[in-house]
This record gives structure tokens, C-alpha cells and sequence, in this order.
């Protein structure tokens, strides 16, 4: 009975990873310039159990195209560490680098976690595929082996795709349009309104969030009434946005919570830094010091001089105006 009971609850274990880690793309949503998937971290890892991840990516192009394999851990900061081998097959893929494959090419990327090397907590959580070339077209997949065997991750539902020229798909209508009573008019964000954390344009990130009343990251960034804000008692901490096609940003606004405008000029940034990570470190682009003068109705926003196509922005919150945690209801980042 004992053994059965351990095979029943194995199965189940299998089942639910192979639903939850599904990322269906719509036909409309194929063409972009980068795919985002999710990684299972829902399995056993640690000293006694090791974890394999193995990604693939094969051009179907007629001719040589470049990508780049994004790898973020569960924080949203990069994972970049290089691949091993596995199976005699040599990692081909660098996170963060480009590759050139020739037509049918297939470049592929290995790494192991858990057992001696106890790096469990390092791994990474979701990734990208971003595309380096116009009208290119792959076809990408992926599984994670573990104690319980090996589950696929389902790429665009294993279906072909086609690098629409970089734009992510727009078609020159606005990105953002109105959602609700709180969002930005006239919204001209590069930042695409998020449903997520992930989608296949970027990924939103922050140094913490309420989880009771779950006021995630991508909720500064998807012009809605719904706002981020920090866990309680954090008064200070960073959000940030991470493009899978580098843009020049030269302007960001930010927008106070709209619900509740006591609690919000309280615990909107006073203080605050705004950074472009370059790869190695982060690059301060503009600083703010002693805002006060926050108005529900006016979505405040900041110029400076940038020429320098980056991924990943973030604003860098040193103190808010006094409340018990920081609180943001629109980040819009703009340029080109």
C-alpha cells in the first residue's frame, strides 16, 4: 500500500508540472521579436536530488540568423552561468550572448543543479528566446530532469517562430490604451501593459511585494488602478523592467496610487535613483531628491540625456514620504 500511495503521488507531482509549465502563444502572437517561456521550479532539488535543464533552439530560416537565450532567476535578476555538456552534447548557447546558426542550425544549452553542487537556489525561474535578425523563423523546446523523470517545456506550443522585425508585433496602434478609471492617458510607454511578470516583451521584477494583497511587480507597469507596492515595513527597495530588445530610454514617469490618496502621497518615493544595468553594473541615468508635491490627477515625469540602448531599468528607491511601505501605481519608461 505504502509503495502504491508513493506512485499515486509521483504521478500526481507529473501531472500537475506538465500542466503548469504549458506557455500556449496564440497564431496572432507568433510573430515577435523574442518568446518568453517558463521554467518548472516546482520539483526536488537539493543535496540529494539533482536537476537537469536542457534547452534547444533550430533555425528554420533560409539563411544564418542571430538569438540570444535570456535566463532570469526566481528575483528577475539574469542568470548568466555557462552551460555544460550533457549526453556528449556541447552547450552552444551563452545566457545574454548572441549566436549566429546557419539555416537548420540547432544550438542548445545544458546546466545541472542540486546534489553536490547545492545551487538550487541559484536557478533560473523563466527565460526568452530573442531574436537578432528580421524575418528569421525558429522552432524551440525544452525539458527538466529530475527525481520524478523528465518533463517537457512547451514552447509556443512547439510551433514555429517568426521574428516580426523587432517592434514585438505592434502594428502602430497604441500599446497601452485605457484599461480602467487610473490608467495614463496618452500613455507612450515602450513598456507593453502587462498581465504578468513575464510576457514576450520583458520581464518585470522588484526587491519585494505585498503577497497578501498581491501587489506583484508587473502591476506598476500594466496602467491599471492596481499599484505595486513593497512588503510592509519596507520603506525602500527597487522595481525594475528588463526589455528582450535593448531600448534607449531618455524619459520615465511615475504615477501615485490612485485609491487612496492619504496612504499614497505617504508612501510614494521621496528618493530615488533611476539605473540602466550595462552588463556589469549599474549606471545611475537620473536622481531625484525631496519630491513631494505628488498629485493623484498628474502623472509626474523625468528627462535626461541617454544615448545607449540598454535591457534592463529600474528605479532604485532610497526613502518614501513617510509611509510603512512604497507604493506605485504606474511606472512608464519612454524613448526608442
Amino acid at each position: 500500500m505504502m509503495i502504491w500511495r508513493k506512485c499515486i503521488s509521483g504521478l500526481m507531482v507529473v501531472f500537475y508540472l506538465l500542466f503548469s509549465i504549458v506557455t500556449p502563444v496564440s497564431a496572432e502572437e507568433s510573430k515577435s521579436s523574442s518568446l518568453a517561456f517558463s521554467i518548472p521550479a516546482n520539483t526536488f532539488c537539493d543535496q540529494s536530488h539533482t536537476l537537469e535543464l536542457s534547452l534547444n533552439i533550430t533555425n528554420l530560416s533560409s539563411s544564418s540568423s542571430s538569438v540570444k537565450l535570456v535566463l532570469n532567476r526566481y528575483d528577475g535578476s539574469s542568470f548568466a552561468e555557462a552551460g555544460t555538456s550533457y549526453n556528449g552534447v556541447s552547450s552552444s548557447l551563452i545566457p545574454g550572448v548572441d549566436v549566429t546558426l546557419s539555416p537548420l542550425e540547432t544550438a542548445t544549452y545544458h546546466v545541472s543543479f542540486g546534489g553536490k553542487l547545492s545551487n538550487c537556489e541559484n536557478r533560473p525561474f523563466s527565460g526568452a528566446f530573442v531574436a537578432g535578425s528580421d524575418d528569421a523563423t525558429f522552432v524551440a523546446s525544452g525539458f527538466v530532469s529530475g527525481s520524478l523523470g523528465s518533463v517537457p517545456i512547451i514552447i509556443n506550443n512547439g510551433s514555429p517562430w517568426q521574428n516580426d522585425g523587432g517592434d514585438g508585433g505592434n502594428d502602430g496602434t497604441p500599446i497601452n490604451t485605457p484599461i480602467d478609471v487610473c490608467s495614463v492617458e496618452n500613455n507612450d510607454s515602450l513598456i507593453h501593459a502587462m498581465t504578468s511578470n513575464s510576457d514576450q516583451y520583458g520581464v518585470a521584477a522588484a526587491s519585494s511585494y505585498d503577497t497578501y494583497y498581491d501587489t506583484q511587480p508587473f502591476r506598476a507597469f500594466d496602467n491599471s488602478c492596481s499599484p505595486w507596492e513593497s512588503a510592509n515595513g519596507e520603506k525602500s527597495g527597487w522595481i525594475q523592467y528588463e526589455f528582450f530588445d535593448a531600448k534607449v530610454v531618455n524619459k520615465y514617469s511615475i504615477r501615485m496610487k490612485q485609491n487612496d490618496p492619504t496612504h499614497g502621497f505617504l508612501q510614494s518615493p521621496n528618493s530615488w535613483f533611476f539605473e540602466a544595468y550595462d552588463g556589469q553594473e549599474w549606471v545611475v541615468l537620473d536622481t531625484q531628491s525631496n519630491v513631494t508635491d505628488w498629485n493623484p490627477d498628474i502623472t509626474k515625469e523625468f528627462s535626461f540625456q541617454n544615448t545607449t540602448p540598454y535591457n534592463k531599468y529600474r528605479l532604485r528607491i532610497t526613502a518614501n514620504n513617510g509611509g510603512n511601505l512604497v507604493n506605485i501605481s504606474e511606472i512608464g519608461m519612454m524613448g526608442y
